[in-house]
């Protein structure tokens, strides 16, 4: 009787291991960036939740960093990433982009429509465009890039990403 209870039991651990084993593997929730979709300044474009514009890109190389400064128009449609909704999960998605090199995220604090700086965690659908986001990069990593410089923005579609970029070289 003992043994039947210990065997009854471990099939249905067994079991149960083995639906988990097939929920979590059967859809994968993003599989990373699939396509790289090149855009020009001033372009239109309408991703999945968000239309954006590139208005401006200035990158300024120091001795010991690269400083990029974009002005970017953002309109909310729904964008979702990572857990966050809105303006501040796209601006949490875009990157100063140095292909087979590294690439950094924005600095902590935008510039809204107004000249305010607003951190980050505090923008909203609401927050006045364009915003203006700067990066900055170590400069040696720069010099050893294999490809041109980029502004790189992740917009995911269900399955994955696609990267939007604009080459600033």
């Amino acid at each position: 009787m003992k043994h039947k209870v210990w065997l009854a039991a471990a099939i249905v651990l067994f079991v149960l291991a083995g639906l988990r084993y097939w929920q979590v593997n059967a859809n994968p929730v993003c599989r990373g960036v699939d396509k790289e979709i090149f855009v020009q300044r001033g372009q239109e474009v309408h991703a999945p939740g968000i239309d954006f514009k590139i208005l401006s890109a200035k990158m300024v190389k120091g001795k010991e960093n690269v400083y990029l400064t974009v002005k970017v128009d953002l309109k909310d449609h729904g964008y979702y990433a990572d857990g966050k909704h809105g303006i501040i999960a796209a601006v949490n998605n875009m990157y100063f982009n140095m292909p087979y090199s590294l690439s950094n995220p924005s600095d902590l604090d935008v510039v809204d429509g107004k000249g305010h700086k607003v951190a980050i965690g505090h923008l909203t659908s609401k927050t006045p465009q364009p915003l203006t986001v700067k990066f900055d990069n170590v400069r040696s990593w720069y010099d050893q890039k294999n490809a041109p410089a980029r502004f790189s923005f992740l917009v995911g579609d269900g399955n994955g990403y696609k990267k939007y970029s604009m080459l600033l070289e």
